[in-house]
């Protein structure tokens, strides 16, 4: 008996097959696009899977009724036969088949073949399912995606040649189709678990779990549990017979070292359909990570023509994410720019550009990808953090400087680490040309582009050689102490929090100072480790010390409206009925009531 290190790599995945059989295999029903596995000319190719004894132990007594087998293409595919061997080079012991012109035929991605009588699955007894097809051309249709799990992958190329193992590439997208009147009819798997601490007390947990049962589940426990905390979240994602489902819970009063110095175990406790039938696989350690934002540099100016749509890739960000998204816009391109930047030279010489995380560079519109700069963030979001940051700003008395607070907490020691300070302004725009941001997308009409820069185009809205626009997360301010622009924090140990502060001055640049809504100026740190690369980031927008005036008080006669808002923060050009905030020339705010 071959022996399969499958304790740590297998992972069962299930999904409803014909006639509610559960599919089970490797492959986490995971089909690619493209393969290297192929012959030359017409022939034959087959590929295998070696079923382990443990992978079917809970349907044993049950049966095989059909195969999933994933396909990158069938473009010269003529036929594809599925089966059931006891060994590699042995006789199909079940099999099915499905050819070109049927009435269901051969397609990319999945594949379900019914044989012709049923396998039966006997408790210990491993074998082998596979398919194979016959291509009329060259035609690379073996799927293989996944962790490599040894010994259980097989390839064959041509009806003579030699089985090849092909185990350590990964596993081939086959799954069985599993029936009968065994099946279990309750049996939820918790196949795994992540947190985030996203605030002070606060976690939310993905965990990943499999129905494999013959009931729907729409009524079950997660119990939350470490030393001393216990929490228990009543579920409601329902999970169909078969299906894989991720279930956030949010769990609230959660002590600082559960889930790091204190292991945290999620258990699927209850299910209201009944008892389940495998209560074993029921819990799993819940890993643990901070919640990561990103810090996003951006390299812009009113005189590029091309950063228009970097604008909109900022924008975009900052309403998607909110303060988990660290925006930094560098105004450094044209000196002439109002808001042109006393910044760090970190390496940005193309308008537009940005860096994400101080770790890469990329378009701040399309990305890495080439389509949306949002699948970065996504990606960097989704790494976590072992070190959580929070930030606090607040105003001298007469709003000329802003003095930051940042708390460090390092669940893991780093070392090298040091913190830069940058304040960032939203809603700056101005009436003068330097205002004006350049615009090279007229040379296209509005409709060759993309919606969101469709504006920019000829015919659009503001599809001028120069157009007006309000500007966020402006670089207005940075920290800068001799000739390093970031603060050595030196040794994080873990478990051991830190708290830095830092005063920077407002800029005194007049035409700048003028356009500044002292409500939207945030402060933002951000942590670097050894290497220079944030690890964590934050963001919260400063505290005007002195409040808002009441309700009727007066202005000074030298002072001058350059900003009124609605209660609820939106910009309005005239006085609305009802109270509204009015900005003085000076920074102050007061509250006038419009009847």
């Amino acid at each position: 008996m071959r022996k399969i290190l499958l304790s740590f790599f297998m992972t069962a995945f299930c999904c409803m097959g014909f006639a509610g059989n559960i599919a089970v295999g490797y492959s986490n029903g995971e089909v690619t696009e493209s393969s290297n596995y192929t012959i030359k000319g017409k022939g034959k190719v087959s590929a295998a899977v070696y079923v382990t004894p443990e992978l079917f132990a809970r349907y044993a007594g049950n049966e095989v009724r059909g195969i999933r087998a994933g396909l990158c293409s069938v473009k010269y595919c003529d036929s594809l036969v599925v089966w059931v061997k006891e060994s590699l080079d042995g006789d199909n012991v079940a099999g099915g088949i499905m050819k070109r012109g049927d009435a269901v035929s051969p397609k990319a991605g999945w594949n379900e073949v019914m044989l012709d009588a049923p396998y039966a699955l006997q408790e210990g007894k491993g074998f082998y399912i596979g398919f194979t097809y016959c291509q009329r051309y060259q035609d690379a249709t073996v799927s293989v995606v996944g962790a490599p799990i040894p010994n259980t992958s097989f390839l064959k190329r041509g009806p003579v040649a030699e089985w090849e193992d092909i185990s350590d590439a990964g596993v081939v997208s086959l799954e069985m189709l599993i029936g009968g009147d065994n099946m279990p009819q309750v049996d939820l798997k918790a196949n795994a678990s992540m947190g985030s601490k996203e605030a002070a007390g606060v976690m939310s947990v993905v965990t990943t779990i499999t129905n494999n049962g013959q009931k729907d589940a729409a009524d079950y426990d997660l119990t939350f549990s470490a030393d001393g905390y216990n929490y228990v979240y009543k579920a409601s994602t329902v999970i169909a017979s078969g299906q894989t489902a991720q279930v956030t819970s949010i769990l609230y009063d959660v002590p600082d070292a559960v889930g790091l110095d204190t292991p945290l175990t999620v258990t699927i406790s209850r299910v209201g359909e009944g008892e389940d039938a495998y209560p074993a696989d029921n819990a799993v350690v819940v890993g643990v990570k901070v919640q990561r934002n990103v810090l996003i540099e951006e390299f812009t100016g009113t005189g590029c023509g091309w950063c228009p749509r970097g604008l909109v890739g900022m924008d975009k960000m900052h309403d998607k994410y909110g303060l988990k998204f660290v925006g930094i816009g560098i105004h450094g391109y044209n000196s002439t720019d109002p808001m042109y930047p006393q910044y760090k030279n970190i390496g940005l010489n193309s308008a537009p550009s940005c860096l994400v995380d101080r770790d890469y560079e990329t378009d701040p519109y399309y990305g890495s990808d080439n389509i949306d700069i949002c699948h970065d963030v996504d990606a960097e979001m989704a790494k976590g953090s072992m070190v959580a940051v929070d930030v606090k700003g607040e105003y001298n008395e007469d709003k000329t400087e802003v003095n930051i607070t940042a708390t460090i907490r390092p669940y893991a020691t780093v070392s090298g680490a040091s913190i830069g300070f940058v304040l960032t302004a939203d809603g700056l725009t101005g009436t003068s040309s330097s205002w004006k941001q350049s615009n090279y997308y007229t040379q296209y009409s509005a409709s060759q582009l993309p919606p969101d820069l469709a504006q920019f185009g000829a015919g659009g809205e503001k599809g001028t050689s120069t157009f007006a626009w309000v500007y966020n997360d402006v670089a207005i301010a940075s920290y800068k102490e001799g000739s390093n622009w970031e603060m050595s924090l030196g040794s994080l140990t873990q478990n051991e929090s830190r708290t830095v502060t830092a005063t920077l001055k407002m800029p005194t640049k007049q035409i700048l100072l003028d356009a500044i809504i002292y409500e939207k100026v945030a402060a933002n740190v951000f942590v670097l480790n050894s290497s220079g690369k944030a690890i964590n980031a934050a963001r919260s927008y400063v505290t005007i010390a002195d409040g808002i005036k009441d309700v009727n008080a007066q202005p000074k006669a030298d002072l001058r409206e350059v900003a009124r808002y609605t209660l609820d923060g939106r910009m309005i050009t005239a006085p609305q009925k009802g109270v509204n905030i009015v900005r003085l020339s000076d920074g102050s705010t007061i509250k006038v009531n419009v009847r």
